[in-house]
């Protein structure tokens, strides 16, 4: 693919670093899914044979508003760009995973309480969703961000 990509995470301003660096985490590995493009498939070695990551495009980490992270999985889906979200609801069932399965299929998004949201496509579409969000710049430590 020759498409110049951009993947953006977008997360809670009111998550700490340590939550936000859980959610980039698992939405990252979920979007290596959705784009598989996104890593060098091969993998990136130094000369002492070293494994590298292989990241083949830019990715960001953003902030805003609980709702401003919520609309943007309507208007990511609505522009036919791959995303995918992490709740709170999915955060409280650690290694649960069919608990989590079960949960999400009978509940509404909604109610699921998105925490973050992670999405991966054309550049430009990217940088057009998510232009009214902050840059992450970290956690004073005391829970706030």
């Amino acid at each position: 693919m020759t498409d110049l990509l951009r993947a953006a995470i977008v997360v809670h301003k009111t998550l700490d670093a340590a939550a936000v660096a859980n959610a980039a985490a698992i939405l990252m590995g979920q979007l290596a899914h959705l784009e598989p493009e996104l890593f060098e498939g091969k993998g990136v070695t130094d000369a002492d044979g070293v494994r590298h990551a292989g990241i083949r495009f830019n990715t960001v980490i953003l902030t805003g508003r609980p709702g401003q992270v919520t609309k943007l999985v309507g208007a990511a889906t609505e522009a036919g760009v791959p995303n995918a979200v992490f709740s709170s609801a999915g955060r409280g069932l650690s290694n649960s995973f069919d608990s989590y399965v079960e949960l999400v299929g009978k509940s509404g998004t909604e109610e699921l309480d998105v925490i973050a949201v992670g999405l991966v496509g054309p550049d430009e579409t990217v940088r057009a969703l998510t232009k009214s969000f902050s840059s992450f710049k970290g956690s004073s430590g005391d829970g706030n961000s």
